[in-house]
């Protein structure tokens, strides 16, 4: 049967890759990728473009669910021109393919080597999947946007998964389905669910871009209130000995005495410090984090320095930037501590933080205690996404042999249950 398939859908994609179909496909490609097309492609970007998981995306969409107009699909097409030419098998494949198309589930429980039970998000139907590669890597309460296909036995069985989130994404998955759906219905008033859903594989794909794949750094501000960057003020060098006079003559700079001197100002109680200014050979730089500090700096150490310095520029870098300049570090070799050592040291400190954790504020509760959150019917749903997610991070560690702490308390604890 495997042999069937594989043959039907090589079939298939080969008729889908016809020359008659290029328009379609530049316009299916517009459709899939939406504005990441426009984006300046990057490295990240490009891998993710040429990976094997996001062609498998798009082609499966495009062969299955992209209308080609009239509501017709090169699916169709293929079985109205080639279903003679196809074996039993591969027709009876194909067959079972119909109507398929991709649809959001939440992993309810895996058994490895086995399947899985799913809940099907739309419809809070319950089902069991037979799969075994993927029960390896996929973890209780993932949410997945799949395609599902009919197994040799009857029994449901994955044809792609092409989109895997986190559990925290699940609720804001929905929400904006539903809104989807609203609005197809009011502009579509004669398309069915099937219809719906056909057209939302390229919306399940560029969410996975935004919030899986290519999510962007979390905004980073300073304590002024200001956009995190690195910044470098740059300064031409041209006497010494007047610059070091200078800045060790003044009360708010603090000599390192590694040729980098820290400038200090009052906050009320504490000092702070603003930048730090490093003397290289020829220049000197004075190093902050937000475009207003080095603006400061610049104009601070023109004052300060006088005819010692020559301003030259001022350079900034955002964090995303840095990381991507930054050279990986090599691993330095860890001694040796047996696996009983580490499992009973992280044991002891997962159950004093997860202890302490109930009673402290959390941003993702609005800054409630997770106590207090499971008493309050708007906040309780947010804390069981939470909680779901810390299981499947659990989950995965428990996979890789590392040591995994049990939440199975924390729910009882809370009054809270997994449905």
């Amino acid at each position: 049967m495997s042999g069937e398939r594989d043959s039907a859908l090589a079939k298939l994609m080969r008729f889908a890759a016809r020359s008659e179909f290029k328009d379609k496909h530049r316009a299916a490609l517009e459709l899939f990728w939406g504005d990441w097309l426009s984006e300046e492609s990057d490295e990240e970007l490009k891998e993710v473009m040429d990976s094997e998981q996001v062609n498998l995306a798009y082609h499966s969409w495009f062969a299955f669910d992209f209308d080609l107009g009239e509501g017709r699909t090169v699916f169709d097409l293929f079985l109205e021109r080639e279903a003679k030419k196809l074996s039993s098998g591969e027709s009876n494949f194909l067959d079972g393919m119909r109507g398929s198309h991709l649809r959001l589930y939440e992993i309810l429980d895996v058994k490895v080597d086995q399947g899985f039970d799913l809940r099907d998000l739309w419809d809070d139907r319950r089902l069991w999947v037979r799969e075994r590669l993927a029960t390896r890597e996929l973890a209780t309460w993932d949410v997945i946007a799949a395609r599902l296909g009919r197994g040799a036995g009857g029994e449901a069985v994955f044809e792609t998964i092409p989109h895997v989130y986190p559990a925290t994404a699940k609720d804001d998955l929905l929400k904006g389905l539903r809104k989807a759906y609203g609005l197809f219905t009011r502009e579509f008033p004669d398309r069915s669910l099937a219809d719906f859903f056909r057209s939302m594989a390229p919306v399940f794909h560029q969410l996975w871009l935004d919030r899986v794949v290519l999510r962007p750094l979390p905004k980073i501000m300073t304590s002024d209130g200001d956009p995190f960057v690195f910044a470098k003020a740059i300064f031409d060098l041209l006497d010494r000995g007047a610059l070091t006079t200078a800045l060790e003559g003044h009360p708010d700079i603090v000599d390192h005495g590694d040729d980098s001197y820290a400038w200090l100002e009052e906050t009320g109680a504490f000092q702070r410090s603003v930048g730090t200014i490093v003397v290289e050979d020829r220049r000197v730089v004075f190093e902050t984090t937000s475009q207003r500090r080095a603006e400061r700096g610049k104009e601070f150490l023109q004052r300060l320095l006088g005819d010692a310095v020559s301003f030259r520029v001022i350079a900034y870098e955002d964090v995303g930037q840095a990381l991507k300049r930054a050279p990986a570090r090599p691993k330095e070799k860890m001694p040796e501590i047996p696996p009983e050592v580490q499992a009973e040291v992280l044991g002891r400190f997962y159950e004093e933080h997860y202890r302490k954790w109930l009673d402290q504020p959390v941003p993702a509760l609005g800054d409630r205690t997770p106590r207090h959150a499971a008493k309050l019917k708007t906040v309780r749903p947010k804390l069981i996404t939470l909680l779901k997610d810390f299981e499947s991070h659990a989950e995965r560690q428990s996979r890789a042999g590392e040591p995994a702490y049990d939440f199975g308390w924390m729910w009882k604890e809370l009054g809270l249950t997994r449905e």
